[in-house]
Formats: C-alpha cells, structure tokens, sequence
C-alpha cells in the first residue's frame, strides 16, 4: 500500500515510518469485558512502568527531576481520568514545596502563563483534543512543555520538549483502569525521587492484593448498590482527587450519579439530600482524622457507609491508599454495571479517546 502525506498548503511531504511495539502479556485466566480484564492486568502493568522508569526511561525521569527542581510555576493540563491523576501530581508536588497546578485542558484559558511556567500535559492516548489545543495556543508563551503519555509517538508527545510513557500497553475498555493507575504511579515515582517518603516497590503486590482480597466481596456491595439512583463519595486532601476519579467511573460505567465531595464542604448543602438509605463512599483511612467527623454525620442521618479501607482488605499507607482506593472503585463499577447488564466495555454516547471539543 502507498501512503502519501501531503502538508496544508498541498505539497507532499516524506515522513519517517515508526513501529510502534506494544508490550504482550496475558493474565492467566478468561474474562467476560476488557474492563475486568485490564483490572487484572494491573499487577503486571505496573511492574513494567517501574522497571522501565528505573532502566531504560531513567534518563527522562532525570531530566523531568532537572526541570521540576528548576520551575518557578508547574501547570498540569488534562481532562477526564488524566485530570484526576494530574491533580494527585500537583498534590505531591505542592507537598514538595513546588507551586503546582492541575487545570482542565478545556478551561486552560483560566490559567495565567509566562516563561517560568513549566507545562506538564497529560493523556492516555496523546490525542486528546482539548489538550492538543490548549498547548498550541500556550507553547510559546511557557519555559517547558513536558508530557505523560500511553500512546508513543502521538500529537502530545511529538509536541513535547520531553515525554514519559506509562507503558500500560493497549487500554480497550472505554473506562480508564490501568492508564490511570500507571498515570499515579509515574507521579509518585516522580514524588519520590524529588524527595517524598513512598515505597513504590511493594505496589504492584498491593494492587494484586486489593483485587484478589476484596472481588467477591466488592461482587456483594454491587448487588446492593446496582439500584441507587445517587452515590456520594466522600474525601479529603488528595483523597477527594480519589473520589473525583470513583466517581466518574460510576457515572460513565454503571450509569449512576455519582458526586464526589471534599469532606469537609458535606455540611455546605449537600448534607441535605443525605437521608436513611442513600449511599455513601468515604475514604477513611487512618491518617485522615478530620473525615472521622464527617462519617457520624452521615451516620446520624441513616445513611449507609461504605468505608474504604476499613470494609475491606488493603493497607491504607499515604499516599499509596489513594490509588488503592480507586482499585475498589474500579472493582465496584464493574460489577455494579455487570449487575445491571449494562454494555460495559461500550457505554453509551463516549468514547475512549475524545479527539473533539
């Protein structure tokens, strides 16, 4: 076949044809969906990202670190799940003492940029839409634009200075699971090379560990749950960034409304629609005292708990617990939709990679 490639003004152009090399690998049993089965997948994914981040992607992590430590301002720029890991990221680095900011590809005009702004864009596929915009329009006006990425050789990364891949390897379901976890692990792996306390070594275990430990009870609460019309999940700190993400799994997936809140604006107005029976997710774990509060509230009002990690088998360690978490939301969506016979893998009026506005 003959590929010709023209530019706008209607000359034809030569490219460099590139093979791109997915890596293979197949978990040991059968699946019913590629969501559950990119779930699974998950233990092995982020095994790779590790051992690629500290071998053959070095260099960039090095060079990442280099920019980072040199930034006077770092603007993240996102949309959907890569929004919801983008605002964990600006979470660490702030914790690092960096000014960091996560903003909405498509709200990016709400953003100030200058020479000192360091942009990080990110995106499962590279072609997101809003994203690939709003660096058109900024690139000339900031210091760096760095990117994270699924997809090699895609818009976002031909338009970086500098890229990372999460090497998750083909994502099929139109849910982001593990993009998304290998989108966090990379941030943390960033956190901690600039200096934050995380052992990234043991989170492949652990997310093997939260889906093995946890299925069939998780195939319980969603037999449960497959009838509510509203679920709220609660969460403070970078824990709400988690219960953004839980929740837009539940609307896109199982089609229920689902909000997330930080805890502490729950007396703000929506206490009011807390009523006997509604149900509510609250990532509680040990070292979040202040949401304890915001648990009896609930509590008093007849409303039904569903506590992560306390209901469940996990550690809940900072910041570890806050992609395990979202592994239970994961779980909980899946099945919740199973229940519900829904078209998981397909749902209605999305698509996985949005490269409209």
């Amino acid at each position: 076949m003959i590929i010709k490639i023209y530019n706008k003004e209607g000359k034809e152009i030569k490219k460099d044809i590139k093979q791109l090399k997915w890596i293979e690998f197949e978990v040991e049993k059968r699946f019913e969906h590629f969501m559950i089965k990119e779930i699974y997948e998950q233990p092995i994914v982020s095994k790779i990202l590790i051992d690629s981040l500290e071998t053959e992607q070095s260099y960039i992590v090095d060079k990442f670190i280099n920019i980072i430590e040199n930034s006077k301002k770092i603007v993240f720029l996102a949309a959907g799940s890569s929004y919801h890991s983008s605002l964990i990221a600006a979470h660490l680095l702030r914790k690092l003492g960096y000014e960091t900011y996560s903003v909405l590809a498509s709200e990016y005009k709400e953003m100030l940029y200058n020479k000192d702004t360091v942009v990080i864009a990110v995106s499962q596929s590279g072609e997101t839409m809003d994203v690939i915009l709003a660096l058109k329009e900024i690139k000339d006006k900031v210091k760096n634009i760095l990117s994270v990425v699924n997809v090699p050789y895609s818009t976002i990364q031909r338009m970086s200075d500098l890229s990372l891949e999460i090497k998750a390897g083909p994502e099929k379901c139109v849910a982001a699971t593990k993009t998304y976890t290998n989108q966090v692990i990379a941030f943390f792996y960033l956190a901690k090379k600039l200096g934050m306390n995380i052992d990234i070594n043991r989170i492949p275990k652990d997310i093997k560990d939260v889906i093995e430990k946890n299925e069939n009870k998780i195939k319980e609460i969603a037999k449960n749950v497959k009838n509510e019309r509203d679920i709220y999940i609660l969460g403070r700190g970078i824990n709400y960034y988690s219960a953004q993400e839980i929740a837009l799994k539940l609307k896109e997936i199982s089609y229920i409304h689902a909000e997330a809140l930080p805890a502490g604006e729950l007396k703000h107005g929506t206490l009011a629609l807390i009523e006997a029976g509604t149900v509510v997710i609250a990532l509680n774990p040990k070292w979040d005292k202040e949401i304890k509060t915001n648990v009896e509230e609930v509590l008093a009002r007849g409303g039904k708990i569903i506590d992560i990690p306390n209901k469940f088998t996990m550690i809940d360690s900072y910041p570890n617990f806050t992609l395990y978490s979202v592994i239970i939301g994961q779980l909980l969506t899946y099945y919740t939709a199973k229940e519900k016979g829904l078209p998981i893998d397909k749902p209605r009026n999305l698509a996985k990679s949005v490269t409209v506005i």
